[in-house]
C-alpha cells in the first residue's frame, strides 16, 4: 500500500513540475519582444474558450485588467494580443447588440450595448470604403489619373526598359 501512495504523490509532483515548467515557459517567451501575431498565440494557448480565431464571441470589458492580474504575461504582450484580435474582421462581425461577451473561463460576462455594436459596424464600414478607395481610379476632364499602385508599377517597368536599352546602347558601341 506504501508503494501506490509513494507512486501516487510522485505522479503528483510530475504534474504540478510539468505545469510549473509550462507556465516558465510562458513567462520567458512572454517577457521578450513579441509580436502580435506570437502574443495572440501565448494568450490562445493559455485561454482557447475566450480566444477563439474562427469563431470570436465578444471579450468582456476589462478582460485586460483580468488577464494583467494573472501576472503570467507582460502588459505590452496582453496589449498586442488584445490589438490584433479585437481589429480582425470577424471579431468585429461578432459584435452585435445584446450578444453575450465572455470571460476568460469562456462563460457569459456581461452584453454588448448598442453603442459598442454601431461603433464595430462603423470601423468595418470605414475599412470597406478604405479598400474601394485605395482601388479606384478618377477621371478629370479627359485624363484618367491612375491608381498609385498602377503608377509604381509603370515607373517600374520604364525604368527596367530604360536599364535594358543603357546595357544594348553600351554592348553594340563595344
Amino acid at each position: 500500500m506504501s508503494e501506490e501512495l509513494t507512486s501516487e504523490v510522485h505522479s503528483e509532483t510530475e504534474d504540478q513540475s510539468n505545469d510549473n515548467q509550462g507556465n516558465e515557459n510562458r513567462q520567458a517567451v512572454a517577457t521578450e519582444d513579441v509580436s502580435q501575431s506570437e502574443a495572440l498565440r501565448l494568450i490562445r494557448e493559455r485561454w482557447p474558450e475566450a480566444f477563439s480565431v474562427s469563431r470570436p464571441r465578444p471579450l468582456k470589458i476589462g478582460i485586460h485588467n483580468e488577464i494583467k492580474q494573472t501576472e503570467e504575461f507582460p502588459l505590452s504582450t496582453v496589449k498586442k494580443a488584445l490589438k490584433l484580435f479585437t481589429g480582425q474582421e470577424r471579431y468585429l462581425l461578432s459584435i452585435k447588440e445584446g450578444r453575450s461577451r465572455v470571460g476568460l473561463d469562456g462563460k457569459p460576462s456581461g452584453k454588448v450595448k448598442l453603442q459598442e455594436a454601431v461603433n464595430a459596424e462603423v470601423l468595418l464600414y470605414q475599412r470597406h470604403l478604405s479598400r474601394e478607395m485605395k482601388n479606384q481610379r478618377v477621371f478629370v476632364g479627359q485624363m484618367k489619373v491612375a491608381t498609385a499602385e498602377e503608377i509604381s508599377a509603370a515607373t517600374l517597368a520604364k525604368t527596367e526598359s530604360s536599364e535594358e536599352l543603357k546595357e544594348q546602347s553600351t554592348s553594340t558601341e563595344e
